[in-house]
């Protein structure tokens, strides 16, 4: 994670950010009805979509001609996502913000009946949604916030359920959030500088430590990566993963741990030592 969409993501970063408006005294979508409310808005929209709610997870899976397109084997935005993002988005921010559930992320599952097998996956964390909504956070900053994956089901068609089994934790979206973002520093800082190429970094969570895996490597397959390169890879994500925990005030881990696979260097920080890097 993240995958490598081809084409402008312009207008996918566009059309994420629509918003509706708040709740009232009474919730116009109750808990009890919330699937059932947002299945037939969809429906209205000429959406044939499902839709799944576990604990504080809401899912949606719908399939869009045009929503993806495939050139020369390259999965990337279709000529029709901008419309069935403004669709399915307006939907659930509806819903979602003038409820009484207390939903805490939501799972878009898109894919396109032309490209079987092809899953575009977008997740987000709806107390970023209200900050956005109140004008705390700016397109950029909303859009590093979202995650979206490529996912290939192979030929029996995916289900919701099965691949939302369960609801989503926050340490498993930061973790995922804090991947994509360390890729996308590492790229900048050091790609652009011509010191290293940068390739698919992955992150998870387990027994109360972050762990993040960097792939970085030599421009010159045959020079080793030289020892400033990594420090500097390390300082990077150090930053990015200090700056981000400390933004969403997320306190329950206890460190956070950096590999090298290349090198097999690891750098372990406790938690209190990210303070350091705020």
């Amino acid at each position: 994670m993240p995958p490598r969409l081809g084409g402008p993501l312009g207008l996918f970063a566009g059309a994420v950010l629509l918003l509706a408006g708040g709740c009232g005294v009474r919730p116009t979508y109750p808990k009890a009805h919330l699937a059932e409310s947002l299945q037939e808005i969809l429906r209205g929209e000429e959406l044939d979509a499902s839709v799944r709610f576990v604990d504080h997870t809401l899912g949606v899976q719908t399939a869009y001609p045009g929503a993806l397109a495939q050139t020369e084997g390259q999965i990337t935005l279709g000529p029709a996502f901008d419309e069935l993002a403004r669709k399915v988005l307006t939907a659930v921010h509806r819903v979602l913000l003038s409820s009484d559930a207390d939903v805490r992320f939501y799972v878009l599952l898109l894919s396109d009946p032309q490209i079987p097998g092809a899953y575009l996956t977008i997740v987000r964390y709806m107390d970023d949604i209200r900050r956005a909504n109140a004008n705390m956070l700016d397109v950029p900053e909303m859009f590093a916030r979202t995650i979206y994956e490529l996912n290939y089901g192979g030929a029996t068609p995916l289900t919701l359920d099965q691949y939302l089994p369960r609801e989503i934790q926050m340490e498993e979206f930061l973790s995922w959030q804090l991947a994509r973002r360390i890729q996308t520093a590492l790229t900048e800082k050091l790609r652009g500088a011509g010191d290293a190429e940068v390739g698919r970094c992955t992150g998870r969570f387990q027994e109360g430590e972050f762990v993040f895996t960097l792939d970085v490597h030599p421009t010159g397959q045959a020079e080793p990566l030289d020892d400033a390169t990594l420090q500097q890879a390390f300082r990077t994500s150090t930053d990015v993963v200090a700056k981000v925990l400390s933004s969403y005030r997320f306190e329950s881990f206890d460190s956070v741990r950096l590999i090298h696979p290349l090198t097999g260097r690891h750098l372990v920080l406790p938690k209190a030592r990210l303070d350091f890097f705020r």
